[in-house]
């Protein structure tokens, strides 16, 4: 059995500019043993309590490294990373490649930088910068994926029996995720 909650912490590089909130969530996993963080930060109140548990950071692009060493500084956090990830701003952190019993990443075809985190028990899915939104909707940001191979890799998550998705700038989707992703997906073939 395993736990699955979420708290928003203020991005450091927000500005009053952006189109997306100022604060971020923050996804905890929690099992018998351990205790999963992705793309982290620490809670605004420092309330973080693993109780013991060992700590895992799991990150689903580079970008999102932010809070990772205060994690691993901490509470010893081992740190996952997408395999294929290009680090430009610092070294690969990860220190294991295995991911938390539970957790499923799945790599995008088309966009090397990134993956998304499955949690099938919970039928959750954590997203990198690939997939944001607001009012309900979500939105396919490519940058510098190549598009022709990304949107099919995007649709066939809708495959997945997904009710959340977890997106990192804007509004959290807690119902109809598979759909809302398919629906994105088109709109951005459509665009």
């Amino acid at each position: 059995m395993s736990e699955l909650s979420w708290w928003f912490a203020p991005h450091p590089d927000w500005e009053a500019t952006e189109d997306w909130p100022e604060e971020v969530p923050v996804v905890r996993y929690e099992t018998e043993g351990e205790v999963a963080v992705i793309d982290p930060f620490l809670p605004p109140d420092d309330s973080f309590d693993p109780q013991g548990k060992s700590v895992r950071v799991l990150l689903t692009q580079g970008a999102h490294y932010r809070g990772t060493s205060d994690f691993v500084e901490r509470y010893g956090a081992s740190v996952w990373a997408p395999p294929r990830a290009v680090w430009r701003r610092f070294p690969n952190p990860a220190t294991t490649d295995e991911l938390p019993r539970g957790v499923e990443a799945i790599e995008l075809d088309g966009e090397p930088q990134q993956v998304v985190f499955f949690i099938p028990e919970h039928a959750t899915l954590v997203s990198g910068d690939v997939l944001s939104g607001t009012g309900g909707r979500l939105h396919v940001f490519v940058d510098e994926a190549d598009p022709v191979r990304l949107l099919p890799a995007l649709d066939a998550l809708a495959d997945l029996a997904i009710e959340r998705v977890i997106i990192p700038h804007g509004d959290l989707i807690l119902s109809d995720g598979a759909a809302r992703i398919r629906a994105a997906v088109a709109e951005a073939q459509s665009a």
